[in-house]
Parts: C-alpha cells; structure tokens; sequence
C-alpha cells in the first residue's frame, strides 16, 4: 500500500535461512536491517547472532552481504565444532560443510524424563544441521543433514540455490530436493511455486542461478506446482516434497 516504518530499525531473522531479496528489500524498501540469528530449543534458544564486527561494518553493503546471509557468531561461552560422517573434526575456511556442532553451559545434557546424555564425549551437541564456518567464525547453515544433497559424494546446499532462486521476479516459492542418479548418486531438482500468471520457462531459471552457485550445483531440472508444502512453522516440508516427488524420474538420469 505504500507504506512505510517510522520507527522499526531491525528485523530478527532465526525461523530459516532469509535469502538476499528479502535482506535487500528490507533495507532498500523500508531502511530496515536485518539481523540473522540461529538456534534450537537445545540451545536455550541463541546458538549464533549476525552482529557484523566493525571492520566489515566499514565495507559498503554490496560486500557486507556475504556476512548477512550467514547465521553469525556464537554467543560468549558457546563453541561451534564441523565434522564429517567419520566424526573428523573439519577446517573452518567458510568451505568445507560439516555437521555443526554444539557445546557451552546454555547446552542441553539430555532431554525430559531421559536419563541418556545427547551430547559427545567432548561435550558437544549434535544439532543435525549441515554448515560453514569461515576465518573470523561466521557460520552458515547449508541444510538439513537429512536434507543435503550428496551428489558424487559432494554434498551440495539446497537452502543456498533456494534462496538464491526466489529472488527471481516471477517466483513465490523455491524449494531443492535431490533426485536419484544412476551415476552421481543424487542430482539438485528445483521446484518453484510462481507468482500468479507466470508460466515456467526452466532455462530462465537456470541463467539466473548461473555465476551464482558452482557448475556442478546447477539442478538438472526445473519443474513447476501448484503448491509447495509448508510445515507449521511456516519452513518448507521436504518431507512431504520428496514423498510427492518419490516416482519423479530425473531426465538426465536415462
């Protein structure tokens, strides 16, 4: 309707990763920032806020972003650890993906009327979500552990093509599965919910994702639907997604 804030400064973003169009459009429409943050109930919530130190403050926005579209840095007390499937502990070069994990006093031990300790022999908790962490300790969610993508034993980020993907001006919703591959095991589908009166053009979508993610992440197809399924925290049920899509046949995979 035109309108706009008089006094709103900043959004908090922790539901699910907030792609790019929606951190610009805040700022851009409204003069709005906004903050990312992660956690879990396990965390007491906070596991990770993105408050930009000063010497990225001083950049122009343009090259902030890449810090935005991150989760952030743990709170004092709290450690972030990335391993692999074999439990080895992984570099923090905001590269390698690893399964991210937890410790600190605001950390769950167990869980109601369970005597079993969830956490490690370290101390950490296994939160089941795939990240980065980078040089100066920012880290990333990529996915789900049961949602990563494993394509020629890579693991390839389906929230970072989605949010990447609904930025286009005709998209609603974006949402990336994996398919089954006879040769690289699982390949990227993107499934998009378009803006009404829109009609799929696949390779319009592919060009806009091209320069934005590496080559060998490029979904092997593109598909339109009338719906795409939400759970009740407003995030995208992938479990749904795959069991609709479970006879789906990639046309690569011939």
């Amino acid at each position: 309707n035109g309108l706009g804030f008089s006094t709103l400064k900043r959004v908090l973003i922790g539901g699910s990763a907030c792609p790019e169009s929606l951190i610009r459009g805040f700022q851009d429409d409204f003069g709005v920032e906004v903050t990312h943050a992660w956690g879990m109930t396990e965390t007491s919530p906070i596991g990770t806020v993105a408050n930009l130190p000063p010497e990225i403050l001083k950049l122009p926005f343009d090259e902030q972003m890449k810090y935005r579209l991150k989760q952030g840095v743990p709170p004092l007390g709290i450690e972030l650890k990335l391993k692999d499937e074999a439990g080895v502990e992984l570099p923090h070069d905001g590269v390698t993906f690893g399964r991210l994990m937890v410790k600190g006093p605001t950390i769950s031990k167990g869980y109601f009327k369970d005597d079993s300790s969830i956490l490690d022999d370290e101390g950490f908790f296994d939160t089941g979500d795939v990240a980065t962490v980078d040089e100066i300790g920012f880290m990333q969610i990529t996915d789900r552990a049961k949602d990563v993508i494993k394509s020629g034993g890579e693991w390839i980020s389906s929230i970072e093509i989605e949010n990447i993907a609904v930025g286009h001006p005709k998209v609603e919703i974006a949402a990336v599965i994996g398919a089954a591959h006879p040769k690289w095991d699982e390949r990227p589908v993107l499934i998009l919910k378009l803006k009404p009166d829109q009609t799929l053009d696949p390779q319009e979508h592919l060009d806009f994702l091209q320069g934005k993610i590496a080559k060998w992440w490029m979904p092997d197809d593109v598909v339109a639907v009338d719906e795409i399924p939400l759970g009740a925290t407003g995030k995208i049920d992938k479990k749904l997604l795959r069991e609709r899509f479970k006879d789906y046949r990639l046309p690569t995979a011939a």
